[in-house]
């Protein structure tokens, strides 16, 4: 279903949006095709490894089923974590609980996949970073949303850069802004920059965090922790989203993504939950807020998605009913031809016969 907020005003949209899509913990139960049998199951990561308290990672999980197809069923296991090391969202995100190591049970049609689990760092205090937590956190709350507070001239007298351009801007219009009014590092949970989106102070936007939840609890952090600006922390060098080039067997059924950026200093971190996947064909695809692509009919995407200035994409096909289907060889006049092929066989299509001459020149017509 399309969602369009182009008649609420300000960053109204932004906040209905995040809660249409609801919490991580409420996304639907999904099942297995009538009539699937699952012969085996694959899981990405292959490990899940979390070294702070607001770390996370979303698992992939795929099933190849005996007809050959091979299908998304990340929302449709039983995780069973051992240790009470993690939590396993309905929408397959884990995040930690304690230190130690175990593993992580997914059972999908008759079949299992354990993925080994390591956490750490629980018991020591994590330094929240303003540029690499803070800002991708309000970004994905819709704060400096081109509808919200990053609009030309800001929202109700508060202005942020759009989608945080400009870390410096952003943290003085926080803490130095009206004789600091926004934060409250005695008692974190009386700054505005909490009560607003927590909806305790009436604000335009809607309620878009709450307490105990992960962005309510990092930015709370940040604030206890002295409001530092570090601008000098590691930068996004390059993201990557997975899976690549996904194959969803039929309209109907959907695929979940992930994305993971690459910092400059070399670290990894998974920022599907913050990042913003857009289709480039709603008709076909349509993404929702956690990453969850639902696909309609039989065509192609393009997925693209977009974190702290940097974008990746891929390409996502729906293949509907090919029963019946089967590839003819055929002679490849030139590399143009073999590439042709390549693209018919993936979408399971037959190339046309050659045309006439006449047809020929009236299309080359038409087209010209």
């Amino acid at each position: 279903m399309k969602r369009h907020f182009l008649t609420i005003p300000g960053c109204l949209a932004s906040a209905l949006a995040l809660l249409v899509a609801g919490p991580v913990s409420a996304a639907p139960k999904e099942h297995l095709p009538e009539g699937a049998k699952v012969v085996s199951l694959e899981a990405n990561p292959a490990t899940v490894a979390l070294g702070n308290k607001y770390a996370y990672a979303q698992v992939l999980l795929s099933a190849q089923l005996e007809n050959g197809d091979r299908i998304d069923v990340t929302r449709m296991a039983e995780p069973v974590v051992s240790g009470d090391l993690a939590s396993v969202s309905a929408t397959g995100v884990v995040r930690p609980k304690a230190d130690g190591d175990g593993q992580i049970i997914f059972q999908v049609g008759g079949q299992s996949i354990a993925v080994p689990l390591k956490i750490s760092g629980q018991k020591t205090d994590y330094a929240v970073s303003f540029v690499r937590d803070v800002m991708p956190s309000m970004s994905k709350l819709g704060c400096n949303a081109g509808t919200c507070h990053g609009s030309l001239n800001g929202k109700n007298g508060f202005k942020l850069s759009l989608r945080g351009y400009d870390p410096l801007y952003d943290h003085r219009a926080l803490t130095d802004d009206i004789a600091s009014r926004r934060i409250n590092r005695a008692a974190p949970d009386q700054s505005l920059m909490l009560l607003k989106p927590a909806g305790v102070i009436p604000h335009v936007g809607g309620v878009v965090t709450q307490p105990g939840q992960p962005y309510y609890n990092l930015i709370r952090s940040w604030i206890a922790g002295g409001v530092k600006l570090d601008l000098d922390s590691p930068r996004v060098a390059s993201t990557e989203i997975f899976p690549k080039n996904p194959v969803v067997a039929m309209p109907g059924m959907s695929q979940q993504m992930k994305v993971l950026a690459t910092y400059s200093d070399g670290a990894v971190r998974d920022v599907t939950l913050e990042a913003f996947i857009d289709s480039g064909n709603t008709d076909v695809a349509e993404p929702d807020k956690l990453g969850l692509i639902s696909v309609i009919r039989r065509g192609e995407a393009p997925i693209l998605a977009r974190f702290e200035g940097s974008y990746t994409a891929t390409t996502i096909t729906v293949m509907g009913d090919r029963s019946g289907y089967e590839w003819k060889d055929l002679p490849a006049n030139n590399y143009v031809d073999e590439l042709v092929y390549d693209k018919l066989k993936r979408v399971k299509s037959l190339p046309s016969e050659l045309c006439t001459d006449a047809e020929f020149i009236r299309r080359v017509s038409l087209d010209l």
